[in-house]
């Protein structure tokens, strides 16, 4: 190569280093969220297929492709392990007080998720001090990374593990059905996670109605918490009632997929669910559901004479 030659590309080269280092600097991207979702189940009444739906819910996400974690939060009266036919080695009393490391509780399920046991007949369990939250927070925190969804089945009513889980969890979601009693309850439940704890959105679910039904009793609930409570309810649908269902419980199994008389509205329900876009002021992985359930007071008996008596009032209006 000639001298000129030579001369002309290093000046190319030298054109070129000057263009690359004056490029503008590359925006940085969003932070895109990888966490796990965390959903809570609720309800303020017994019996209206709380869990029936968590584990179903568990099972359409697996069958999905999702990595999911069940947790049984009902600590005192846990039922997951019992409807599924489940056999485990611990419950979550072993993890609190470290007899059990976490991965050696979790129960892999034929269905593909895994269940993390909670306990029954355990008393000391029903109210978990802030250490035992934090032991279960660092737990999760570390096994969040292998799961895309958890779910978590709360006990019923607003104690405080219910109102821990509830509203430390990403989406809240309220089962309840037509019945007086369940839709006064639900009331309880949200206004106490409202005025308390802070948890402003609800996903709502009827069960065991039909569809008219559903849409009766969801305007009824909202009605009333328009009126007394700041929150925004996001009705997600019904499911009928069916004996087949009723089958399942007592048979310790989960309904059949070609099961024609359900499966069709629970399949529509958690795609439903599911596919919600998801709150990006809540979803900030498990560090968040440590730090907000730890911000929100536990002002369980601060009610004053006026709120009670808007309780009763909602209450009669419902």
């Amino acid at each position: 190569m000639s001298a000129d030659m030579n001369e002309e590309a290093g000046h190319q080269q030298a054109v070129f280093d000057q263009a690359v280092d004056e490029q503008p600097t590359a925006v940085k991207q969003p932070h895109r969220i990888v966490s796990p979702r965390v959903i809570s189940i609720s309800s303020g009444k017994g019996g209206v297929g709380k869990t029936f739906m968590s584990v179903h819910m568990a099972a359409h996400a697996a069958k999905a492709g999702q990595r999911v974690l069940l947790i049984d939060a009902d600590l005192g009266l846990a039922n997951v392990d019992v409807m599924l036919g489940l056999h485990s080695s611990g419950t979550m009393q072993n993890l609190l007080t470290g007899t059990t490391p976490f991965e050696e509780l979790i129960v892999h399920c034929p269905q593909g998720f895994d269940v993390l046991p909670g306990g029954s007949g355990l008393y000391e369990l029903t109210s978990l001090n802030v250490s035992e939250q934090q032991t279960i927070l660092d737990n999760l925190r570390e096994a969040g990374e292998n799961y895309d969804l958890i779910l978590i089945d709360t006990a019923a009513g607003i104690g405080d593990n219910v109102l821990y889980f509830a509203s430390a969890s990403e989406t809240a979601l309220v089962v309840l059905t037509p019945d007086p009693t369940s839709l006064t309850d639900a009331y309880a439940l949200i206004k106490v996670l409202s005025q308390q704890r802070g948890v402003r959105r609800f996903m709502v679910l009827i069960n065991q109605t039909d569809e008219i039904d559903g849409h009766i009793t969801f305007k009824r609930l909202l009605s009333v918490t328009d009126r007394y409570l700041d929150v925004y309810l996001d009705y997600v649908g019904h499911v009928p009632q069916h004996l087949s269902a009723r089958r399942a419980i007592q048979q310790q199994r989960l309904l059949n997929d070609n099961d024609p008389a359900l499966r069709p509205y629970l399949d529509r329900l958690f795609d439903h669910i599911l596919n919600r876009p998801r709150d990006a002021s809540r979803s900030g992985g498990l560090q968040f559901f440590w730090e907000h359930t730890l911000s929100a007071g536990l002002d369980d008996d601060t009610t004053d004479a006026s709120d009670r008596d808007d309780t009763l009032q909602a209450q009669g209006a419902l």
